[in-house]
């Protein structure tokens, strides 16, 4: 069976696209494409065929008709849509087809989100997200099929569209990635990392206010503080940048770009506690974060907002806490007593990994998932 993967937002090697989902129906005797719109790729990698084209400076009906070009060439019975956009191009190429063309609409974000409305100006950006909602909503009667990757993105469409088919798909990563990695807290050092999109609402602020009261704290604590990740807009590096000016020099950073999968795990090894201090917003309370099962496999204890997917869907206080993401003297106070309780760290390192072993893993996802699309 011929199986596309469209997306106008992530990258091709995406870890959920590329090193889930595409891999897994490869390994079952599926031929897959996927088609990104970030960047010039045609290669075939792992027995996966990369089409891809750069869209940045192209109108939306260019990229389509590009999209549309690519899937012509395959011809996929099945095609896979991670964006509204890329559901127009699937739809716009079933209608030339004889057969059948079933369209599935895989949700991970929020849309229209805070990224789709910042380069609007305040006075109009209701106006842009009531537009962007409603043409997602037109886009998404053309999907014949649903896959979710958490719960409150999954309630507007399985109460708009109830009689179409879904399934749950979380974040789980498969562990043979993701192996575990023996916790070495040393006595007097502390290896944390901040990772993802660098900007004071993702929790970049509050990291680093934490990395501050540690210092006054635990004057004797040697803190190595490692950054991957990227900044979205002028105003993020600059907001940024300025908190690192006034870091404590006690404090070892290390500044890293963005990371391919694999390098990504990689990097996040040699830390002891992982923190995610995301703000207290609408839609930072409803996106459960994928790193937090990367973090549970490799057995290490994590301090997470307060947020309500987590609630929702993961067994945080087996492993971790969840905190105001603000209240930096209970985040400081949380990572010491982790420090000087060592029984209770290594059982929340034990815990995690059990946890990703047992639940929070790839393979007791993928035999459902497998036949959602297949059948």
């Amino acid at each position: 069976m011929n199986i596309s993967f469209l997306t106008s937002g992530h990258h091709p090697f995406d870890d959920r696209i590329f090193y889930h989902m595409a891999r897994s129906l490869f390994e079952h005797n599926n031929n897959i494409e996927i088609v990104s719109s970030k960047l010039n790729l045609l290669e075939i990698s792992d027995g996966i065929k990369l089409n891809c084209f750069a869209g940045h400076d192209m109108s939306k009906r260019d990229k389509i008709w590009h999209f549309v070009d690519r899937l012509s060439g395959f011809k996929p019975e099945i095609i896979i849509c991670s964006e509204p956009l890329t559901i127009l191009a699937a739809k716009q190429y079933s209608k030339k087809q004889s057969g059948k063309i079933r369209i599935i609409y895989d949700i991970t974000e929020w849309y229209p989100s805070k990224k789709n409305l910042i380069v609007h100006k305040k006075p109009i950006r209701w106006f842009f997200f009531i537009k962007l909602l409603l043409f997602n909503l037109w886009v998404s009667k053309f999907a014949d099929s649903f896959i979710f990757g958490e719960y409150f993105k999954s309630r507007p469409y399985r109460i708009l569209f109830p009689h179409k088919s879904y399934i749950h798909t979380s974040y789980y990563p498969d562990l043979k990635y993701i192996s575990f990695c023996k916790p070495e807290l040393q006595q007097g050092k502390l290896r944390l990392t901040y990772s993802g999109k660098i900007s004071l609402e993702k929790g970049y602020g509050n990291f680093f206010n934490v990395l501050q009261k540690l210092t006054e704290n635990k004057t004797d604590l040697k803190i190595e503080a490692k950054i991957i990740g990227w900044y979205e807009s002028i105003r993020d590096k600059e907001e940024c940048e300025n908190l690192m000016r006034s870091l404590n020099r006690s404090i070892t950073l290390t500044i890293l770009d963005r990371q391919s999968f694999k390098n990504f795990i990689e990097l996040i090894k040699e830390t002891d506690i992982f923190l995610d201090l995301r703000s207290d917003n609408f839609e930072n309370h409803h996106c459960l974060p994928i790193k937090l099962f990367y973090y549970a496999a490799l057995g290490r204890p994590v301090i997470f907002s307060d947020l309500k997917a987590i609630r929702k869907e993961v067994e945080i206080d087996k492993f971790g806490f969840i905190v105001n993401p603000t209240d930096k003297e209970r985040i400081v106070k949380l990572i010491i007593n982790y420090i000087e309780d060592r029984e209770l760290y290594y059982k929340h390192c034990a815990n995690a990994r059990y946890l990703a072993e047992n639940d929070y893993n790839w393979q007791t996802i993928e035999p459902q998932f497998l036949k959602f699309v297949t059948s």
